[in-house]
């Protein structure tokens, strides 16, 4: 009987393990007026909070980020230059002439540019120093996801 138990355990444990998130990353929200933006197709809102925060089931940490690109995306391609974003306020003005609907935002923050925020203040860097670094001259094969955090926001046109 205990055998039959433990078997049935073992073939359970790797269900429970594929459940858990991944609470080493986190993951970055878009907010208006304290809320977070829908994942359904929205209009463009002239300004939001850009918030770095643990992922659903995570412990509560505080995070800050060094600095966001954001950009608008159609067909999977750039249709202006990144704006980069180094505060919590996100200004998307600059986006609201040129968007469509079907078009995307994209939110990225790179790992290295995001840390920690102990209780004293301290800060201490997602990445460390020697994941950081890449060599002089050497291309970087990482698929985005591996490079830091991202948030895609459908568009569409009020």
């Amino acid at each position: 009987m205990p055998k039959v138990f433990l078997a049935s355990l073992l073939l359970l444990a790797p269900a429970a393990v594929f459940a858990q998130t991944d609470c080493a990353k986190p993951v970055v929200q878009l907010l208006r007026s304290g809320q977070p933006l829908p994942a359904t197709a929205i209009a463009l809102p002239a300004a939001a909070t850009l918030r770095v925060a643990p992922d659903a089931g995570c412990p509560a940490q505080a995070y800050r980020f060094r600095h966001a690109e954001v950009t608008l995306v159609r067909n999977g391609r750039p249709v202006l230059p990144i704006l980069l974003v180094e505060k919590p306020q996100a200004d998307l003005r600059p986006f609201l002439n040129y968007y469509q609907t079907g078009d995307q935002l994209r939110v990225f923050i790179a790992y290295q540019n995001v840390a920690t925020v102990a209780a004293d203040g301290t800060l201490t860097p997602l990445l460390p120093a020697k994941d950081a670094q890449r060599q002089p001259g050497q291309l970087d094969l990482r698929a985005g996801e591996s490079k830091g955090i991202s948030l895609y926001l459908p568009l569409t046109k009020p």
